[in-house]
């Protein structure tokens, strides 16, 4: 505890120093202080912003002062507005795998994954290949018809038996959480997930990794080596799996041995800070705009935080993920704070955590929001630092989210093209905002190479430009906050599918990735006229089962969804205010 009171000093001292070397405040939107706080924010002190760190506390204490030494106010007791967030998942006590009497060793041998279920089972084992069972108008494939496996654990290969088909039909059921839904559907107490060749050159586990997601599989699920499966088996892993690859037909084999295990596993659970500050119209006014960005990123990288390079263990430092945004957001509130006296309505601005974790922070604010005070717009900056060319320009999502906001958009003479996109749902902070159907607009200047990367630095940002950017938008937002009228909200329907899991129906649901309910999928929204919406399902109804399979998360839902088909009457049980009920969706 000394040790670590000492750091926090010492970090709260090493900021203070900062502060105090930075110009005097000045209202008026430079490059140079744009410059400033993203040279702070993606510095390598800071390793990477990660949710739940000193270095994140440092990044929203930095974000605070910035907009109090403006003279904001902050709109709780404090600028900050907590929440608790799982930053990882660790071994808890004792964890073992024996077969036929002989212990393994963790890490080396075996590894339980984050989605396990803790808990200790006993039985048999069986090998059913890929673990699919599939019969579609294209594809038959079932590692179950000859396999009885009720009771037993079951392993399975990781992937497909098309590794080098990018469009290949299995790649909707090929995920682990998909393959381990199936297996507890057909009666297995556990599962056993090996890498074949193909999948993975190196013989090791599957790293114990939190993806993000609290739902648990319901059952252990373990990852082993070829090695240890070659224990189990008469031939060899690489065998079954080169077979099949080549005859494209399942291929099951006996196995004669017993499976011991026992896992427990813990999420370890921190502090999650929005920073949230108040600029007060000089009108008595219930009405607010949201100026909001995430200053949280993917801290020292590795596998389970969307790094896109997850072998690497170094700083991501996000210079225009998100450091930029939150750049913008500093200085147009310097800038609004000095022509306070024009606004119509209260600018509130929002620096969230933990987005990069599934919109937590953005989404924990939006659901404890006040009902008494209506939030006209919000205005959400993501990566707005790094403008290619003038004839790119930046791209603003959103623009169809109100009948206004086309006009306004073109009301301004620019020196950069500006791209428009009406949706309103996004990969990013507004998403939550626009649930609530409240009109939105999302700043960016697009994806790049370095995106999620540990080459995402300050050297690559064009504060001239992001300065061009800001000055636009303070320009949008002052509009916006002079106006008395209230923008007129425009549905434009939920989020666009991604084409990777050519799923052949869709419910047309807004689903909750969070996995933060238990025992059910959450619907966050509903699309106009969808399937869902005209057979009764609502925002806020909990989905429990489909076809009288169980649901009890994201994962389990999409397995669900797979398996049904155009033109024909799902059963959808829900849970509506702690009442059970059962709707008709055609689909």
């Amino acid at each position: 505890m000394k040790n670590k009171l000492m750091v926090s000093l010492l970090m709260t001292l090493t900021l203070s120093i900062f502060i105090s070397c930075q110009p005097s405040k000045n209202s008026q939107i430079t490059s140079n202080e744009i410059l400033s706080h993203i040279s702070y924010l993606a510095s390598d002190s800071l390793k990477g912003r990660y949710p739940g760190t000193d270095e994140s506390f440092l990044a929203a204490q930095y974000i605070s002062n910035q907009l109090t030494e403006y003279g904001l106010t902050p709109f709780f007791d404090n600028t900050f507005q907590t929440f608790d967030i799982v930053t990882e998942c660790t071994l808890e006590g004792e964890n073992y795998l024996i077969i036929n009497g002989d212990s393994l060793n963790i890490e080396t041998d075996f590894m339980p994954l984050a989605f396990s279920v803790s808990g200790e089972k006993k039985g048999y084992v069986c090998f059913a290949g890929y673990g699919f069972d599939l019969n579609t108008d294209s594809l038959t494939w079932n590692d179950y018809a000859d396999l009885e496996v009720d009771g037993k654990w079951v392993l399975l290969l990781r992937e497909d038996p098309e590794p080098d088909n990018m469009n290949s039909e299995f790649i909707p059921f090929a995920g682990d959480r998909a393959k381990v839904t199936l297996a507890k559907d057909k009666g297995a107490i556990g599962v056993l997930l090996v890498n074949g060749l193909n999948t993975s050159k190196k013989d090791i586990p599957v790293p114990l990794s939190y993806d993000q997601n609290l739902s648990d599989a319901g059952i252990p699920v373990i990852s082993i080596t070829r090695a240890v499966a070659n224990q189990l088996l008469t031939s060899s892993i690489e065998k079954l799996e080169s077979v099949m690859i080549l005859n494209k037909k399942p291929l099951t084999e006996k196995i004669e041995a017993t499976i011991e295990a026992k896992v427990q596993i813990t999420h370890k659970k921190a502090t999650g800070r929005n920073v949230v500050c108040m600029i007060p119209s000089f009108e008595t006014s219930d009405q607010f705009i949201v100026i909001g960005a995430h200053y949280d990123h993917l801290g020292m990288g590795g596998s389970g935080v969307s790094s896109r390079m997850p072998d690497t263990i170094a700083v991501h430092n996000g210079a225009d993920d998100n450091a930029s945004g939150i750049a913008g957001m500093i200085e147009m509130a310097g800038y609004a704070k000095a022509h306070q006296k024009k606004l119509k309505k209260n600018l509130l601005f929002v620096a969230f955590d933990a987005e990069e974790m599934g919109l937590l922070g953005s989404k924990y604010f939006v659901e404890n929001w006040s009902k008494d005070k209506k939030i006209t717009t919000m205005l959400n900056f993501d990566m707005i630092g790094r403008m290619k060319h003038d004839t790119i320009g930046i791209s603003i999502g959103g623009s169809g989210t109100a009948a206004q906001f086309d006009s306004l958009i073109n009301n301004q003479t620019v020196s950069f093209k500006i791209t428009t996109s009406p949706d309103g749902y996004g990969p990013s902070d507004h998403a939550p905002f626009y649930s609530e159907e409240i009109p939105v607009l999302y700043f960016s200047t697009g994806a790049h190479s370095d995106y999620h990367t540990p080459f995402d630095d300050v050297d690559a940002i064009k504060p001239d430009k992001e300065e061009l950017i800001v000055k636009y938008a303070t320009e949008l937002m002052l509009n916006l906050a002079v106006n008395s009228d209230t923008l007129t909200f425009q549905s434009t329907g939920g989020p666009q599918k991604s084409r990777r899991t050519r799923l052949k129906v869709t419910l047309g649901i807004v689903p909750d990735f969070s996995g933060v309910i238990q025992n059910g999928l959450g619907i966050d929204g509903v699309r106009p006229d969808g399937p869902a919406d005209k057979g009764g399902l609502q925002k806020g109804d909990i989905i429990t089962s489909i076809n009288g399979e169980e649901v009890t998360n994201i994962y389990d839902y999409m397995f669900r969804l797979s398996k049904l088909k155009s033109g024909t009457t799902a059963i959808i049980e829900i849970n509506r205010s702690n009442q059970k009920e059962v709707k008709l969706i055609q689909l």
